[in-house]
């Protein structure tokens, strides 16, 4: 199971939302909420768009009215049915990634939930990349990510960055990865994980990512805060 996909169930588990949708791909962790409702919104044009405008005599020009529509054959009422059944089951997972970033999210300031902490560049105090090894065999090790560094601040503790943290990635995932002007964010990726510890003078945040394309993503973005502070 991938990190993102790990840390949405448990963001999801305690509202009893990753029941199993019997649409493929409609469970919450399998799409982002952005996705889910465009989802939504093709199979409801799918199993009502012609069908409507046909029955109540006011048909758009240009529709052709098919006997498939106005007496739709038990075939094609099934198909229908299945379009909205298909629909409802992405609806329900938006709503359950929705919720989840609230929930994530609760106890936050507006400032803090639209502004991530990585904007934060003046309190940045570095940036190290994060390696695994590759094992006894094979040797060597292979970039996971980065840690950044910040400066002990009035207020922060280990506890509460994790959460502002975790906010960001439950709406990341909520958003779709694509939030305008949160390119610089390495939280703005999909497929990654992050854990904040505390260095005594300070705090770490290292986010991690099994895909190395990712992982690669993650530390460039990272080494573009420090740079640039």
């Amino acid at each position: 199971m991938d990190t993102q996909r790990w840390l949405l169930i448990r963001l999801l588990l305690p509202l009893g939302l990753v029941a199993c949708a019997s649409t493929p791909g409609a469970r919450p962790d399998e799409n982002t909420a952005v996705g889910h409702e465009q989802q939504v919104r093709q199979h409801e044009a799918e199993a009502t768009a012609a069908a409507d405008s046909c029955k109540t005599g006011f048909a758009p020009a240009g529709t052709v009215c098919w006997s498939s529509i106005t007496s739709p054959s038990s075939e094609t009422t099934q198909r229908l049915d299945k379009h909205l059944k298909m629909a409802a089951d992405h609806r329900a997972a938006a709503k359950a990634l929705r919720d989840a970033e609230a929930r994530a999210c609760v106890g936050m300031s507006e400032r803090d939930r639209a502004e991530s902490p990585f904007a934060h560049r003046e309190d940045i105090e570095g940036v190290e990349p994060l390696n695994t090894a590759l094992g006894s065999k094979a040797g060597g090790s292979r970039a996971v990510g980065a840690s950044v560094q910040f400066r002990a601040l009035p207020g922060m503790t280990a506890e509460w960055l994790q959460r502002l943290v975790d906010c960001h990635l439950a709406r990341s995932a909520a958003m779709g990865y694509a939030m305008e002007g949160m390119e610089y964010c390495p939280l703005m990726l999909k497929d990654v994980a992050a854990t904040v510890t505390s260095t005594g003078r300070g705090f770490a945040v290292a986010i991690r990512s099994e895909n190395i394309d990712i992982a690669n993503e993650v530390r460039r973005r990272a080494e573009a805060l420090a740079s640039n502070r």
